[in-house]
């Protein structure tokens, strides 16, 4: 794992803010799968997979940042 030369006030609010990030994402994924647009839109299909893409990204800062912390505070 990479050093993080964050403060610890700097991780927790990033662990917060991914945090709502991902619940703002997932929200607009369960829209996109419940029938905003037609099945087979390939617009619709282009944002699930990028709302994914992204909700990946921010569970893997999310886990080194708790991580982070973690080795600070064993």
């Amino acid at each position: 794992m990479q050093r993080i030369l964050f403060t610890d006030d700097e991780l927790w609010r990033a662990i917060a803010e991914n945090t709502d990030a991902i619940s703002a994402l997932v929200h607009e994924q369960a829209e996109l799968e419940a029938g905003v647009g037609t099945p087979e839109d390939p617009e619709r299909t282009i944002l699930i997979r990028s709302d994914a893409q992204k909700i990946d990204k921010f569970e893997r800062q999310h886990r080194d940042f708790a991580g982070e912390l973690r080795r600070r505070y064993p």
